[in-house]
């Protein structure tokens, strides 16, 4: 339908918005927090290990720290090297300060793990870092995790001696900080579910607001198309709206006068044609008494073309000057055989189904219900050309009186299902194409409904009234 189609692409476009401008600011703030942290940590990194370098330079010297040896872990330069190092690693929270020679052979650790002249293997993966080292540049690594995913950020600086790099003292800092990020995410995630709540209840009032005005226009639409244009409406909303919806009410407008004019056109055709045709009867009447036996089949036949006339008029006028219903609680079935004894004299070729129970009741002006009922039984009995079966069948259920009317004719193509009610619209030669229209405009005035029940054998209506 219109409105859920109109009103759920706006809301899905502003959450759709939001969603993306949340996302877009979240992952944005998430980048500039992760460089300033690592930043930060970088450069403090980095200081340690200058310090480390300078710390290291003071204690022992240069050389003596590249003349360690393996096996050399208790030496006297080692323990004072622990000794004076091991402050600073506890001031700056660092995971390890080690010292390293070319080819990354470790010298010293301060967590005792690493044996002198042993390959660190994590330093592969620092080598430009540690090549910037060499040539007399601090720098920082980039971020790498442990075994246990944890997150750690290493430096490094030359250790010199006389003006050349000997060694390079490195720093292993946590880089937990960055671990708030993650909680920083958390929360970045729930104000985005908020704004995407907010965004919907949002999305949902701004809708409705819009589409409030176009259901109306809409409904009123639907009410033209189906025949009732002299239903008034008021829309308001945007300039935009406004001027739609007055388009519509000024053709809403033209074409009430439009039907208005036709209708008493048809009122006043049919009235003139009546007058004429009650005397052509009555002269055939007659004629057919004192006609000779060899004429009056042809008689016979101008009195049957005149009944169907006739017939034809009563449905202008019915159709064009629609009296007031005076529903009231009708039993169905005593009309039902009423029509069936008329129409069976007229044609006997037709072989009826009838299952109507006797307390089968309907709230409905009995001469409209009579009239409708005529009009569908005929429409079956020239479908299937006086020969055929027709069933008829009623039930109550649910407050509702529904009967339906089968025929085993060739049944109604989908390209005029839509079309059969409509007034004027008829595929035989000699319809008027009022019968189906009035046949829906009665069921509508007496708050009931008229439907072709589609996919059937035949053709086969559907009348949904008020249970009586």
């Amino acid at each position: 339908m219109f409105r859920p189609r109109i009103r759920t692409l706006l809301i899905l476009f502003l959450i759709l918005q939001m969603g993306a401008v949340l996302a877009l600011a979240g992952f944005y703030l998430q980048w500039r927090m992760r460089a300033q942290i690592e930043g930060e940590l970088a450069d403090k990194l980095t200081a340690f290990a200058k310090t480390g370098a300078q710390t290291a330079s003071a204690a022992v010297g240069a050389a003596p720290i590249i003349s360690l040896l393996p096996g050399d872990e208790t030496s006297r330069t080692a323990s004072t090297l622990h000794a004076q190092l091991a402050p600073l690693a506890e001031a700056g929270a660092l995971a390890r300060i080690m010292i390293f020679a070319q080819a990354d052979r470790i010298l010293f650790d301060s967590r005792r793990e690493l044996a002198i002249g042993s390959e660190y293997v994590r330093l592969r993966f620092d080598q430009e870092e540690i090549s910037r080292a060499w040539q007399g540049q601090a720098s920082a690594a980039k971020l790498f995790f442990d075994v246990q995913n944890q997150p750690f950020k290493a430096a490094y600086a030359p250790l010199r001696e006389g003006g050349n790099v000997v060694a390079i003292v490195g720093i292993e800092g946590s880089a937990a900080a960055l671990s708030a990020i993650a909680e920083i995410q958390r929360v970045l995630w729930s104000i985005a579910a908020v704004g995407l709540i907010v965004a919907a209840i949002s999305g949902v009032i701004f809708a409705r607001r819009l589409t409030s005005p176009l259901e109306r226009l809409r409904r009123a639409a639907e009410a033209i198309g189906a025949g009732a244009p002299e239903v008034a409406f008021e829309v308001k909303g945007t300039e935009e709206i406004r001027f739609l919806a007055q388009t519509m009410q000024h053709m809403r407008e033209a074409i009430v006068t439009r039907e208005q004019n036709l209708r008493m056109m048809l009122a006043g055709v049919a009235h003139e044609i009546r007058n004429p045709l009650g005397g052509i009867e009555l002269f055939a009447g007659m004629l057919e008494n004192d006609a000779p036996s060899e004429l009056k089949p042809q008689v016979q036949k101008i009195r049957a073309e005149v009944r169907r006339l006739e017939n034809t008029v009563r449905d202008f006028l019915e159709y064009a000057r629609p009296r007031a219903s005076q529903r009231e609680r009708i039993q169905v079935l005593p009309i039902i055989n009423d029509l069936h004894t008329q129409l069976q004299q007229l044609h006997p070729g037709v072989t009826w189904r009838m299952q109507v129970p006797d307390s089968a009741a309907a709230l409905a002006d009995e001469g409209q219900l009579r009239r409708l009922l005529l009009n569908l039984l005929r429409n079956a009995i020239e479908a299937v050309n006086g020969q055929g079966e027709i069933e008829i069948n009623a039930t109550v259920s649910h407050a509702q009186f529904i009967l339906t009317i089968k025929d085993n004719g060739p049944g109604i193509s989908p390209e005029i299902a839509e079309k059969i009610f409509e007034p004027f619209f008829t595929t035989r030669p000699q319809g008027s194409g009022l019968g189906l229209a009035l046949v829906r405009q009665l069921a509508e005035q007496n708050h009931g409904r008229i439907e072709l029940v589609p996919g059937a054998k035949g053709a086969h209506f559907r009348l949904t009234l008020e249970a009586g």
